[in-house]
């Protein structure tokens, strides 16, 4: 009887503390912006990233801000924002049997971003040529 007992116990344990694995997911997630042009400055939760394509660690329970600008064209913003992940799900099904569960959706690692990877064109660039038509000559 004890040996039944024991498996039962193990049982629950497992069953309490394996679907609330978004608790023991990263809280963070690579996050990809690439910019048309290839010199077009990146600004990702308005810090500085980088220039062409740019790459951070992003919290993945919150919005992420996205801005590109180029001298001579229109800057481009855009926000990703979040979801409720599949592990998410899992933790609302297994805390409607085991309340233990739950406990994951308090974590970040309940949501994913609903981009990962983006691509930004700029519109409204001045080419040289244009700009050159554009000039009165002398």
């Amino acid at each position: 009887m004890s040996h039944l007992f024991r498996r039962i116990c193990s049982a629950v344990v497992l069953a309490a503390f394996l679907p609330a694995c978004s608790a023991f997911r990263s809280n963070t997630v690579p996050f990809t912006v690439t910019a048309d042009p290839k010199d077009a400055e990146i600004y990702i939760n308005g810090t500085a990233a980088g220039k062409g394509t740019a790459e951070r660690a992003v919290l993945r329970d919150t919005n992420v801000q996205v801005l590109v600008r180029r001298d001579g064209c229109d800057p481009t913003s855009r926000t990703i924002g979040k979801h409720l992940s599949g592990i998410g799900v899992l933790d609302i099904i297994g805390g409607c049997l085991i309340l233990i569960p739950f406990i994951g959706l308090a974590t970040p690692g309940a949501y994913d971003l609903d981009e990962a990877n983006i691509s930004v064109m700029l519109t409204g660039c001045k080419t040289v040529a244009s700009e050159e038509k554009g000039s009165p000559t002398k």
